[in-house]
């Protein structure tokens, strides 16, 4: 086994432990030996020793988040084929987990490393992370809070991250698991709202170019500012409701968002802002505010516009739409494995149109 395959062994086995007096003494014999490697560790038992306790096992957020973390890195053969052949279930999930944890981790570190150096700014002390069209990908924050980012987003944070306000700025979509921390509010700022959380489960998106930011919570309680009105109210979420801000006042956004929920609640008198509760029977994986986690595009009676906007970020293409008419074309569909080429054909079967690819170009016509 190569050193480094070791040492991530050995810390999985402290973590959930099942670790020997040996492999404890080998670990900390590893450690001073790379005495670099110990930055790693300790943020890695920094994050973990946050969680909740992985005994309750029955913990419906619990189980979630442990079957986010294998899906979001597809390892789970390679962790199952390296765990220790000892009987047990109990002890087998707490280190499938433990080694699962640190896997992504290292994995999305190693690469968000790279990022980080070529996006970073040594004058302000600016870290700033972008993950391409059709990528995703995940940031570990120095307080252990998780942000999960979809494709052609961006997030950016100051090196004074946790000492005062945990502030980061989102251009995207992001999903956050918040390390909960009473003396160190966290804030998302947008470019219209910003959303105050103290540990919570939600998910942002605001994209420059959308009419529209939107803010889920799945857990917790999130406070809303609207920056473009200073004086206004701040809007509390409730678990499973959705928030609209729409930066322009505009007849069609407001009746899609609403048909395409189980009810809504007045936001006070402010215009901009609509809350809107999501089914708590439907499951995540199925949500379109959070199927992209699951790595599911989703596509729910989306005109052709939106639904190419939505295809862009996905596949990573520019979709071009020649035919005027065709814009109010309406679609549903889920894609998980497919290709653009497979979703389009899909697609086909529904509505009547041509497409033609050229490098990373589709052009849509009758």
């Amino acid at each position: 086994m190569e050193p480094e395959n070791k040492l991530w062994k050995l810390v999985a086995l402290k973590l959930s432990g099942e670790a020997s007096d040996e492999e404890l003494s080998e670990l900390e014999s590893y450690l001073k030996s790379f005495p670099a490697e110990q930055s790693t560790v300790n943020s890695i038992e920094k994050y973990w020793n946050q969680k909740d306790d992985l005994q309750n096992s029955g913990d419906e957020m619990e189980e979630e988040r442990f079957h986010l973390i294998l899906n979001s890195g597809n390892e789970e053969e390679k962790i199952a084929d390296a765990l220790p052949a000892k009987s047990g279930k109990l002890y087998r999930y707490k280190w499938l987990y433990a080694a699962a944890s640190i896997l992504i981790i290292c994995t999305v570190g190693f690469l968000i490393k790279i990022n980080i150096h070529n996006h970073s700014s040594a004058k302000t002390g600016i870290q700033h992370v972008f993950v391409k069209p059709g990528s995703r990908s995940q940031v570990i924050l120095p307080d252990g809070s998780v942000v999960r980012l979809n494709g052609s987003s961006s997030l950016t944070y100051s090196k004074d991250f946790n000492k005062n306000v945990r502030d980061v700025n989102l251009d995207g979509e992001a999903y956050f698991d918040v390390t909960k921390d009473a003396n160190h509010p966290f804030i998302v700022h947008t470019s219209n709202i910003d959303i105050k959380v103290l540990g919570t489960l939600f998910n942002v998106k605001s994209y420059q170019q959308d009419e529209t930011i939107e803010t889920t919570l799945l857990r917790g309680s999130i406070e809303v500012y609207n920056k473009t009105d200073p004086s206004a109210p701040k809007v509390i979420l409730k678990p499973n409701e959705k928030l609209v801000f729409r930066k322009k006042q505009t007849e069609s956004i407001v009746p899609e968002t609403k048909n395409k929920v189980d009810s809504a609640r007045s936001a006070g008198s402010n215009d901009e802002i609509s809350i809107s509760a999501l089914s708590p029977t439907q499951p995540d994986s199925l949500k379109e505010e959070t199927s992209w986690l699951y790595n599911r595009l989703v596509i729910d009676d989306d005109n052709f516009i939106k639904m190419a906007e939505k295809m862009e970020r996905w596949y990573g293409v520019k979709i071009e739409i020649l035919n005027p008419e065709l814009e109010n074309y309406h679609f549903k569909g889920i894609f998980q494995n497919e290709s653009i080429e497979q979703a389009l054909d899909a697609l086909q079967l529904t509505a009547r149109f041509k497409y033609k690819i050229a490098n990373d170009t589709i052009k849509i016509m009758k």
